[in-house]
This record gives structure tokens, sequence and C-alpha cells, in this order.
């Protein structure tokens, strides 16, 4: 019996039908059926009733999906997706931590915009996807990994750019460089909401699907620009600073979402990870991430919380 077999098995389950789980696979369906075929006479029984539309799973089938899911997942470890423009200073910190708690179990990383990996956890490709929330499906988890504070990016002869901070009705008669929805609806969604709640519809002169663009087109004199402070704290910005929004409500949380059942041990590991690093303000501040922080263990605060992962297992 060989893993492909089981996943193979598994992909027709969950889709009902051999045509599309060997599309989603990018197997001809004949090879798909011949692997399954070989895996049921090794098992010495029928796993799909093939009269039904949509195929269903016999008894034997259902019982052994359950063992599939335990087998694919002790093989699988960790797969963990990041929507880089606000994750990647905390992953940092997460994979430095993890690595030390964890050091033989290497995360598989993939990188891509918050719906698709979402989708990626709800098929169970994924085990844990750090986006910008919040995310609604009641079928998965969600947890809290830090709110981002919302920041504008100006130009350093602006004369807002002498302020503290920048109450977003200051800026009623500017031109926006605003990140485009369908690359982080969340971002997009509360720039308008803030502005509308400020009296006023922002003139949008150009959007940007990659936030890290949004600084470049601020420098170029494209207008002004919201982006999650994640995203520019500790770079290099010639000729730009960035303030503070004077509104409570300038945020936008980062979340981890993984499947709201049958997590792996080493997604639960990681939640907890997660988890001890917020209420050890360890995410903080972000203008400096130092690596060469005492292990996770020889943080007070951390400790009950390490023992419990230690005994998962």
């Amino acid at each position: 019996m060989e893993l492909r077999q089981i996943k193979f098995f598994m992909t027709v389950a969950e889709e009902g039908h051999f045509g599309r789980a060997a599309e989603r696979l990018y197997v001809a369906q004949p090879a798909l059926s011949q692997h399954v075929g070989r895996l049921e006479r090794e098992l010495g029984a029928k796993l799909f009733d093939r009269s039904a539309r949509p195929v269903r799973l016999t008894p034997a089938g259902e019982a052994f999906l359950e063992v599939a899911r335990r087998v694919t997942r002790q093989a699988d470890g960790l797969s963990l997706g990041v929507h880089m423009p606000v994750a990647a200073p905390v992953l940092s910190v997460l994979l430095a931590h993890w690595s030390r708690l964890r050091p033989t179990v290497q995360p598989r990383l993939t990188s891509g915009r918050p719906d698709e990996l979402v989708e990626l956890v709800r098929r169970r490709e994924l085990n844990v996807a750090l986006v910008d929330g919040p995310v609604s499906d009641p079928r998965l988890r969600t947890t809290l990994v830090l709110e981002d504070e919302l920041v504008i990016v100006l130009p350093t002869d602006h004369p807002l750019a002498r302020e503290d901070s920048v109450a977003l009705d200051s800026l009623r008669e500017e031109r926006f460089v605003a990140v485009a929805r369908r690359s982080s609806s969340t971002l997009h969604d509360r720039f308008i909401e803030l502005c509308g709640g400020a009296g006023f519809r922002p003139e949008i002169s150009l959007e940007v699907d990659d936030p890290d663009l949004l600084p470049m087109a601020v420098a170029a004199g494209v207008g002004v620009g919201l982006a999650g402070r994640l995203s520019v704290t500790g770079r290099a910005l010639p000729g730009l600073v960035w303030r503070p929004v004077a509104d409570d409500r300038a945020t936008i949380p980062l979340m981890a979402v993984t499947a709201g059942d049958g997590m792996t041990t080493q997604t639960q590991e990681f939640l907890h990870l997660i988890e001890t690093l917020r209420h050890g303000s360890r995410f903080l501040p972000l203008t400096t991430v130092d690596l060469t922080d005492p292990p996770l263990g020889e943080l007070a605060d951390a400790r009950p919380t390490r023992r419990a992962l230690q005994q998962v297992g």
C-alpha cells in the first residue's frame, strides 16, 4: 500500500466522482481507477459503490477513510501557507521558535493570496494559513496572531509627516494609493470604511496588487497610502515616513486558519506556540526581531505551555 494510493482514495471520496478527482490530481481517470482498484484488492474490500451518482463510500470505505486521514496527517507533517505581505515579519519569529521546539519537523511553506490559502485549508491541503482576517467560515478555526496597526505612508516633505499620528479626516483632499481588494479584501474594505467614518469617500489614483508596491507608488508622487504596520516596519523607505492612524479601529487581524476538526498533532502544537508567543508579546515590538532570544522554555510566562507541548503525542 502506497501513500499515493491512499491520497487518491481520499480525493475520490471528497469529490464523489472519479473524473473530477482525476482532474484535481492531474492524473488520467483510468490510472486513478487502477490505483483505487489495486488498493481495494490489497484491503480485500470494496471501498466505493460505483453504481451510485455521486460515487458513495461503502461501509468499508467509511471505516478506511478515518484510517487514511490519520495516516496522511502523520505523514504530511506541518504544511504552512503564508500571505507574505502581512505575515512575513512574524513568520521569522514563529519558525525560529518552532525549529527549537520541533527541530525534526520542518514546515513546508506555500505563499499565496488569502482566499487561495484558506481554500487549501478547507481542502486539507494545508494545515495552517497565516492570513489577514477575519475568516468567517464556521467549518474552520481561527486563532488570533496579532492585531496589525494601520499606518499612513507619506512623503517626508508632506505637512503631516511632522505629526505623531494622522487623523483620516485631514486627508480628505488627498489622492490615495490603495491595495486592490482582490489582493487583500480586509485591508481594502477597512480603508474604505475608515474614510467613510471620517466623512469622505477617498479618491483612489492607483490600486496595487502587491502591498510591497504601495510605498514605491507613494514615493513616485501618485498619492498617500494606507498600509499595515507589519508591511513597512523595518523596511528602508527612502523619502517616506509612516505615521499611525488616529483611530482605534485602524487595525486588521492576522489570523492562523486551520481545519475545525481532525487537526494533526503538529498543527495543535503550532497553534499553542502562536498563543504562547502572543500572550508573551513575543511578536512585539515590530521594529526589531531578535532571533537570538532564549528558547521558548526559558520564558517565564511560556513554561507551562511548553511542558504541555512536550507531552502532546
